[in-house]
């Protein structure tokens, strides 16, 4: 046996996907697999209520969900566990739009645009997570420009 063998491989880190669009949430998967990624797609509120938290590296959550505004409530559901939980939010919604005003969602939180969330998606993942590690709100407990 070589000593490399005996070595327990780390775990990937882990990342909830949120999404009931079957083709985005698996296009996220991919990206996210490619980037070192294990990945539970949860494509309901309720399917997202079954995930442990307390296993999750990071959430990618899209504010609208089956027709309606849940992204809203499956973040405050995690940051009611886990309150530090990183979450990457995914919306077609201009920053402006009432619909996809993030306060009140708790920190850390990076906004990332549809339609170019896929190209941005591993980046901005790797930015909430580095803001979670270093513990340093955006100045002011709001980022001056919140979109990728």
């Amino acid at each position: 046996m070589d000593q490399q063998d005996s070595i327990p491989a780390a775990a990937a880190p882990l990342a909830l996907v949120v999404d009931d669009e079957a083709l985005l949430a698996l296009e996220m998967e991919d990206l996210l697999s490619a980037a070192g990624f294990a990945t539970v797609i949860a494509c309901s509120a309720a399917a997202a209520r079954e995930v442990s938290v307390a296993a999750l590296s990071v959430a990618v959550v899209n504010l609208r969900l089956n027709g309606g505004l849940l992204g809203h409530g499956i973040i405050r559901a995690l940051r009611r566990l886990r309150p530090d939980l990183p979450i990457v939010v995914v919306t077609g919604y201009d920053s402006d739009a009432p619909q996809a005003d993030l306060r009140g969602l708790g920190w850390p939180t990076v906004r990332l645009q549809k339609p170019q969330h896929g190209e941005h998606l591993v980046g901005a993942v790797r930015d909430v997570i580095a803001q979670a590690q270093r513990g340093a709100r955006p100045m002011g407990g709001r980022r001056q420009i919140d979109r990728v």
